[in-house]
Parts: C-alpha cells; sequence; structure tokens
C-alpha cells in the first residue's frame, strides 16, 4: 500500500529489458537454438537487490480531484447512503454503525471469534484530511477491489474499500466537500502531470550518476493522468522540462503550468529511466536518457 509523498511517446530503447524495474529472474536475450547434444547456457545472475529505488505497487491510483457541488447536507447524506457500500480495508466486514455529521465520520464493525464478540472502530475527522486517493487493487484476493487512501495530519490514515469504482468515488466526493468545509489542509495531485514525486536521495543520485539536486524522482504514476499517457514510469528521473534543468517539483510544475497558460498543447520533459542489461552472464544496472511528451489539456491548472 502506498505511503504518500506529495513534495509534490513511445518509447524505443536500445540494449535495455524491462522498463524501470528489473526483468523476471532468469530471462536472458534470444539466440540461436544451440545443437541437441549441446548444454544450455546458464542463466544469468539474478539481478541485484536493492532497496533505494521506490517500490513498484501492484495495486492502481487512478488520478481525479473528486469535484463536486454537493452541499455539506448532501455529502453527509451520501456517505449515509453508502454505509452498506465501504468496509475497511483490512477487516472487510460490512459495518454495524456509522456515525456522520459535518464534522466527521465515525465507522464500528463487529465480529466473532469462539464465543467473544469483538469489534474495531475508525475515526475520520474532516478538518484533519490532508489527502485522498482513489485506489483499485486488481490483485486483491478479495471482494471490493475499489477503495480511498484517506490520509490525516500528523501522518495517520484510513483504508476502506467499496465494490464499485462509483462508490468509491461518490465516497470521496463526500469526504472531499467536508473536508474543504471545515478548511482542512487538503492536498490534491497536480492534474497536469499525475504522479507522485519525490527528491533524490543521495544514493539514487549517486547510482545515476547525477547531483541530487538535478532532478525529481518518480513515486508512482496515476493512471489516467498525463504522465501515464507520456509514458513515465516508477523510478524514472526527471532532469528537464522544456529544455531547462529541474531541481524541484516546484520547479516542474510551474513550468508544465507556464507551457499551458502559452497555450502549449504539449511539453518536451527528459529523464532518465533505470533498467538492465545482460553483460557476461549477469544483470547490470543502466540508465538511459529519455525525453517524454507530456499532453497539455486546456483547462484547469496545478493545484
Amino acid at each position: 500500500m502506498k505511503m504518500l509523498r506529495f513534495i509534490p511517446a513511445i518509447i524505443v530503447m536500445f540494449l535495455v529489458l524491462g522498463c524501470a524495474s528489473a526483468p523476471p529472474q532468469g530471462s536472458a536475450p534470444a539466440q540461436a537454438t544451440p545443437p541437441s547434444t549441446a548444454a544450455a547456457p546458464p542463466p544469468p545472475a539474478a539481478p541485484p537487490k536493492t532497496d533505494i529505488w521506490p517500490k513498484i505497487y501492484d495495486d492502481e491510483t487512478y488520478l481525479t480531484m473528486f469535484d463536486s457541488n454537493w452541499s455539506e447536507a448532501e455529502a453527509v447524506g451520501a456517505i449515509k447512503n453508502l454505509q452498506s457500500s465501504f468496509v475497511e480495508f483490512s477487516a472487510g466486514i460490512h459495518l454495524s454503525d456509522l456515525d456522520v455529521d459535518p464534522y466527521g465520520l465515525r465507522a464500528k464493525w463487529q465480529w466473532s471469534e469462539g464465543n467473544f464478540i469483538k469489534s474495531a472502530s475508525l475515526i475520520i475527522p474532516f478538518d484533519q484530511v490532508s489527502s485522498i486517493l482513489l485506489e483499485h487493487y486488481p490483485t486483491l484476493n478479495k471482494e471490493y477491489k475499489w477503495g480511498l487512501l484517506v490520509y490525516l495530519t500528523g501522518g495517520n490514515k484510513s483504508s476502506l474499500r467499496t465494490p464499485t469504482r462509483d462508490a468509491a468515488e461518490r465516497l470521496g466526493k463526500a469526504i472531499v466537500v467536508l473536508a474543504k468545509a471545515r478548511k482542512a489542509p487538503l492536498t490534491m495531485p497536480n492534474p497536469r502531470f499525475g504522479a507522485a514525486l519525490g527528491a533524490l536521495s543521495d544514493a539514487q543520485a549517486q547510482a545515476a550518476g547525477i547531483l541530487k539536486n538535478s532532478g525529481v524522482i518518480v513515486l508512482w504514476i496515476f493512471k489516467e493522468s498525463p504522465a501515464e499517457k507520456a509514458g513515465f514510469s516508477p523510478q524514472d528521473i526527471i532532469t528537464a522540462v522544456g529544455g531547462k534543468a529541474v531541481h524541484s517539483t516546484e520547479e516542474l510544475f510551474a513550468a508544465i503550468d507556464a507551457a499551458a497558460m502559452a497555450g502549449a498543447t504539449q511539453l518536451k520533459i527528459d529523464g532518465i529511466r533505470r533498467s538492465y542489461k545482460i553483460e557476461n552472464g549477469k544483470y547490470v544496472e543502466i540508465f538511459v536518457p529519455l525525453t517524454y511528451t507530456l499532453p497539455i489539456e486546456q483547462k484547469g491548472g496545478a493545484q
């Protein structure tokens, strides 16, 4: 599951296997079939394991601002109507109690263990909502594969699952309406880009052969976003936009907004992709320079 960090095109690569992640263990380049009497060459050694790079998640985060013109009363009513349509992520149990008003959501669920009845609960104070994400869990071996991640100030979060995307979006819209009404410190993704970004660490910059302040790293890509359409991938490093060096996410977003204000419909962004090649029977980490074409829609702006 993702931890939020918003500090906040067809791509041709030569001698590159994989895309921002290591190829499957034991894979090798195509080669002529040896004679039946010859022993097959051993598979290359597994790619090196490292934890300095952002994790590539199986779950999918969709770009949505949860825009709505609902009133507070309509938002409260929408949540109450969804009581039977969402469960807490881990428990997966329908709610036994739901209390919601313009200031917060309080939910409770119960289950049996032997002769004991146990219960658990969650609280979402709307004035503490810092961000909210629409999630899809395609590999989850459970029902209710859509849901929300609701982040609160102080680092706490609640994770809810729903049976459909529509239910998750309705729940998200209601929470955003009430969070805005309570003047919560709400931060949403940049709709003109659509990716979670972070500062380069010393180890990442050293591995890529660049200075630490010479770019920003992509943590994950939002589905249905301009960044996805441009071909960005988690672990990509963005180094320049429109031919000018990028040192922070603020510079990247400012350049995208400036291009949009000037009427541009696309923008060239330079970066580096981490990948692997096979050399002497071993996987060798390599970094390939790439240029992406970001589509720009002439509406909205960076948030």
